[in-house]
């Protein structure tokens, strides 16, 4: 049963970050600098988002998204 919601939050956190790195990779506030340091940055949210309980994969993405802009832009 924990094998297969690991697996269920994993499938949860790839389909997220297709969604939100469409949109994180074009974005001109987002999209400066190191792409594979962004990358990382934005699975680690939606990795700590899936393990704090967010099942709803648009949440996750918008969650992420707003967590770099707001780390992206207060820097």
């Amino acid at each position: 049963m924990e094998k297969m919601r690991a697996h269920e939050a994993e499938a949860l956190v790839h389909a997220a970050f297709e969604k939100s790195w469409r949109f994180v990779s074009t974005d001109p506030v987002l999209a400066r600098g190191d792409v594979e340091e962004l990358r990382i940055r934005l699975s680690t949210r939606l990795q700590r988002l899936a393990q704090n309980g967010e099942r709803d994969v648009w949440r996750l993405a918008n969650g992420a998204i707003g967590e770099l802009r707001r780390e992206l832009t207060a820097a």
